[in-house]
């Protein structure tokens, strides 16, 4: 029984050494290979639990027009001579806006609109026992509803104008 053992012990620790040692060699080639060519920007990552009576995540809207200042008043008002012309107001169609996108997985809900100023969070929902969490960065959006260690990933890709999903 004593022999057995110690055989299993040398094995496990040969094992041991030999994984480490691989792993150290490998290590340096799969950051160079896979890592460093890839400009990761920081992002802001919100997590929202879906038994908190938390606000859902809803972004700011963003200002569409820059407010234009006041004219100041004149102190003397010069007379001027006004003819009446017909007005003929240029009244553009609305821009037809794209629904929002619903995406429904196991984890609960989340809402994106797609336009052409890339896409926008609306809401996501988890559902009970699942948490939201939110991460941005320039040109996509990811929400992951998680429970524990799986969960599902929501993507929305701003210059493809698409929307997908991970499952994990």
């Amino acid at each position: 029984m004593r022999r057995t053992l110690r055989y299993a012990a040398i094995w496990c620790g040969a094992t041991v050494v030999a994984v480490s040692v691989s792993w150290f060699g490998v290590r340096g080639v799969l950051r160079n290979e896979f890592v460093d060519d890839v400009n990761v920007e920081p992002f802001l990552a919100q997590t929202i639990a879906a038994d908190d009576n938390a606000p859902r995540v809803v972004p700011p809207p963003k200002p569409t027009q820059k407010p234009t200042p006041t004219p100041k008043p004149t102190s003397t008002p010069t007379p001027r001579r006004t003819t009446i012309k017909p007005t003929t107001s240029k009244t553009s169609a609305p821009t037809p806006r794209k629904p929002p996108k619903v995406i429904t997985v196991k984890g609960g809900e989340v809402v994106f609109t797609l336009g052409p100023e890339g896409c926008r969070l609306v809401s996501a929902t988890p559902v009970s026992g699942y948490t939201a969490k939110v991460a941005r960065a320039d040109g996509w959006i990811r929400v992951d509803l998680a429970k524990g260690g799986h969960g599902t990933g929501v993507f929305c890709i701003s210059h493809e104008q698409r929307t997908d999903t991970w499952e994990y």
